[in-house]
């Protein structure tokens, strides 16, 4: 159970903070370090070594009681944090792109459900909209959303010339589905599903991870319904190196303890991924009264019994490792499902307090702890595994957290942040919490409507991301005319911004320079590549270190110790100033630059001026651009100010961000 960690960073004079809310399920600390083959479950006494646990519940051993703060990021905090970096942002920017007035939220038009809710619920309130983007700033983000990569001088002229009033979901449909929208999209399940070769708990080997994340790529390549891929990553069974989706449950593992802890590691997992509930965490190791009191108001009536019901579907899971080759050391894990097996009360060891009977009561059976109204029981010729996949998917609670992580990559504020703490006490407008609670989503009508749209709409990811993409609720410009409030930040009156992902910075480096990666980036058993966004984990490249440094100066974690960040860094700014990534790039002597290209083309500094800027930002120069960069072309000749001119934008804020 984590919150995200905000810090005030400041990217030199170039960039500034801006912290997006992304907190993947299950990024909770991950037990001390070790590697436990499932065929090595052996008798408790056998165990070597433990950590012996204590039966009381103290600040030594809760993280929680220990820390509180680290788990109560206040909503006005969040939402103040959201306004005022996009405000800084749009004080900037607003001079360049001189948007129109505010809007009357009733007469905005409505695209879709979305924009009922959001519109109607912005009227309500007496809250005006901001003006819609331009063509120029729509195309950007969108693309950046949907495919991680920006679009190219071409695209933006071409978008712009265009006068069909459809063009913007002409551009939508276009973009889904393509090559770079399953490698953003690929991206973003490795984060969520923690695909990497090795964490603290377990190791997968190259050839594992490899096959987890093909897995995930054949998933949106055929766009395999959401339910069905999360039941087969659940109920996964076979060769690791052979069934891509065996290796979400092999990194389920919990080192170091008896098997109760990796049945417990099961259902904190399938929790946080895929109910997007943190608590669940919390609850296998003491009741929630008094520990969860202030923080989740359906955890604080639960108990740690009610919750070993959800371990108890994991009990027959049954992984052995076989060691494939001993020099070089690869090992893969055979899953499969026991005929018999429980959980059982008998630990006084481990990675959680102790496991003791409860009156009277030795062993769990497996028991769906979560309100749903489809069928919780055991169905014949099914395993438990595939029951309780069964019954997470069919649970409204699936659709809720996947509704949130997709429109959280979209508009910047989630429904719920962290976007893996719902609680579900305090989700239902028609019957609010108690006095002292507030409802936790930020438009829990629209999460309701989208879930269920989307359990309708037979779990199509591509679907609802075309949704949002074309609601007129997305298309909001983030500079807003007028005085805001923070308060407004919940209805989405206004684009907030984020600062791009380490991967989305080095594509959009690449295709505004025109370098690609050269050699392209080796692997020991895929292909290879040139885009940052086709890496199978963030501890790619290991074939350049020079590109791996650029990347990981970006905040893009391990997905396992290192949670991905967003937040600005001085160290962000010197990099972009000066590593040879960049520098490497620049120049007429860099073979294929953009800035060769165009200088072999033209001699005319107008227009060399004005394509740096729609291969770089997206966008025409601004009469005020074209007469401050114009001299320098006069003084210091074309080669030297196109160079500088370069350096220049991709070092500018609207490089760095999504707006």
């Amino acid at each position: 159970m984590i919150r995200k960690s905000w810090r005030a960073g400041a990217l030199a004079a170039v960039l500034l903070s801006a912290s997006g809310l992304f907190v993947t399920a299950a990024q909770q600390d991950p037990v001390a370090a070790g590697l436990v083959g499932p065929e090595e479950l052996l008798p408790e006494a056998a165990q070597e070594p433990v950590i012996q646990i204590t039966a009381e519940v103290t600040a030594d051993n809760c993280t929680y009681l220990r820390n509180p703060e680290e788990y109560e990021l206040s909503t006005e905090l969040r939402h103040t944090m959201r306004s005022d970096s996009t405000g800084k942002f749009a004080m900037y920017m607003s001079a360049l792109l001189a948007p129109g007035p505010s809007l009357d939220a009733a007469t905005v038009p409505r695209k879709n459900f979305i924009d009922d809710h959001i519109f109607n619920r912005m009227a309500t309130a007496g809250i005006r909209s901001a003006p819609l983007a331009s063509d120029e700033e729509y195309m950007r983000r969108v693309m950046l959303d949907l495919t991680g990569r920006i679009p190219s001088a071409a695209d933006v002229e071409s978008f712009a010339a265009n006068t069909s009033p459809s063009k913007r979901d002409a551009l939508v449909d276009s973009l889904i589905g393509t090559p770079e929208f399953i490698d953003k999209w690929t991206m973003f399940f490795g984060d969520l599903l923690k695909v990497n070769t090795t964490s603290a708990a377990i190791t997968r080997f190259t050839q594992g991870r490899d096959a987890f994340y093909l897995f995930i790529k054949d998933a949106l390549s055929t766009n395999k319904p959401y339910d069905q891929f999360a039941r087969e990553l659940i109920a996964a069974t076979g060769d690791s190196f052979v069934n891509g989706a065996v290796n979400w449950p092999v990194g389920n593992n919990v080192a170091m303890g008896p098997a109760q802890d990796i049945y417990d590691g099961h259902a904190v997992n399938s929790a946080g991924m895929f109910l997007g509930m943190n608590a669940v965490d919390c609850l296998l190791c003491h009741d929630g009264p008094r520990h969860l009191d202030e923080v989740n108001l359906w955890g604080a009536t639960q108990t740690r019994q009610n919750m070993w019901g959800l371990s108890a579907y994991f009990a027959r899971f049954r992984n052995q490792r076989q060691v494939v080759s001993v020099n070089p050391n690869s090992s893969k894990y055979i899953v499969s499902d026991a005929a018999t097996g429980e959980y059982t009360l008998n630990t006084t060891t481990g990675n959680r307090s102790p496991r003791q009977p409860v009156n009277g009561v030795t062993r769990v059976t497996p028991r769906y702890p979560f309100p749903t109204s489809a069928s919780t029981a055991i169905g014949t010729g099914e395993s438990r595994r595939q029951a309780v996949a069964r019954q997470i998917t069919g649970d409204l609670q699936f659709s809720r957290a996947i509704v949130n992580y997709i429109w959280e990559k979209f508009m910047v504020e989630a429904f719920v942040s962290p976007s893996n703490s719902f609680d579900i006490a305090r989700l239902d407008a028609a019957s609010p919490p108690p006095a002292g609670w507030t409802l936790q989503p930020t438009n829990p009508q629209l999460l309701d409507a989208l879930a269920r749209w989307f359990q309708t709409n037979r779990y199509d990811l591509r679907a609802l991301m075309g949704l949002i993409a074309k609601s007129n609720a997305y298309q909001l410009s983030a500079v807003y005319p007028g005085t805001w409030n923070v308060s407004y930040v919940p209805y989405y009156a206004r684009r907030y911004v984020r600062r791009l992902d380490a991967e989305e910075i080095h594509d959009a480096v690449v295709k505004a320079t025109g370098i690609m990666p050269t050699p392209a980036y080796q692997f020991e058993f895929l292909p290879p590549v040139q885009w940052a966004m086709q890496l199978p984990e963030p501890r790619e490249p290991r074939s350049n270190g020079g590109s791996a440094g650029f990347l990981n100066a970006f905040g893009r974690g391990d997905r396992d110790l290192n949670l991905r960040r967003s937040d600005g860094t001085l160290a962000q700014a010197l990099t972009m100033m000066n590593n040879n990534f960049v520098m490497s790039r620049i120049h007429q002597s860099n073979q294929g630059s953009r800035v060769a290209t165009l200088l072999a083309q033209t001699s005319d500094a107008q227009t060399i001026i004005r394509q740096l800027f729609l291969s770089t930002l997206s966008r025409q120069a601004t009469a005020e651009e074209l007469a401050m960069f114009a001299p320098s072309f006069q003084q210091s000749g074309n080669t030297a100010a196109a160079q500088h001119l370069q350096w220049v934008l991709l070092n500018k804020l609207d490089f760095i961000f999504n707006y």
